[in-house]
């Protein structure tokens, strides 16, 4: 009975065998370890819509206008002109191409009130003092298409040259004189012709 005893107390006090860890399977493939996450793609700034233009030219004169632009193709502008009288012009422009270099397609109107143009223009063809009150204060408008190149940034300066062909009418007041016991009197009248055009401008978007 001790000895049963003995071999039951030997057998507690034995030391349980080691549980082995479970070994990596040399065979499986190794997991790559995770890389930075991509950077996201920069966003494009939209073109600016708003600009200011300072165009000078034939019939233009000098014009300060205001641009709009809702596609980067198309333009709008408004402007304030002046040669002989105060006048304005309006435009509208295509440039096809999105490049540092781009043709210009354009299409305007214009109109000069009447002021002293009718003045200069009695100097200018040399008609004798004793005529020119037959003529009165004239004002003048046209119609042009034209073509050009622009150089330049669309997000900020451009410059254009530009030329064509417009329809320009001058528009003359009448006015009477007297010669002798005669009264000469001169009825309003209107002068059109097809005429050549140019422009030369800076634009600035901002």
């Amino acid at each position: 009975m001790r000895l049963v005893t003995l071999l039951l107390m030997a057998s507690l006090a034995a030391p349980l065998p080691a549980v082995a860890a479970p070994q990596a399977n040399p065979t499986a493939p190794a997991q790559a370890a995770p890389g930075p996450a991509p950077e996201p793609a920069p966003i494009e700034e939209p073109y600016p819509q708003f600009g200011l233009r300072l165009a000078v030219g034939a019939p233009d004169g000098a014009v300060l206008s205001f641009v709009y632009s809702p596609l980067y193709w198309f333009l709008l502008d408004a402007g304030f002109a002046y040669t002989l009288a105060p006048g304005f012009v309006l435009g509208v422009e295509f440039r096809p191409i999105d490049f540092f270099i781009s043709p210009i397609i354009r299409g305007e109107y214009g109109y000069y009130f009447a002021g002293n143009t009718a003045d200069q223009i009695k100097k200018w063809v040399g008609l004798p003092e004793a005529s020119w009150p037959l003529i009165g204060d004239a004002s003048y408008n046209w119609f042009s298409g034209l073509v050009g190149i622009a150089l330049g940034s669309r997000r900020g300066f451009t410059a254009t040259l530009e030329g064509g062909i417009g329809y320009l009418s001058l528009n003359v007041k009448g006015g009477s004189t007297t010669s002798g016991n005669a009264t000469i009197t001169v009825e309003p009248y209107k002068v059109a012709a097809f005429t050549p055009v140019a422009r030369l401008s800076v634009l600035y978007f901002f």
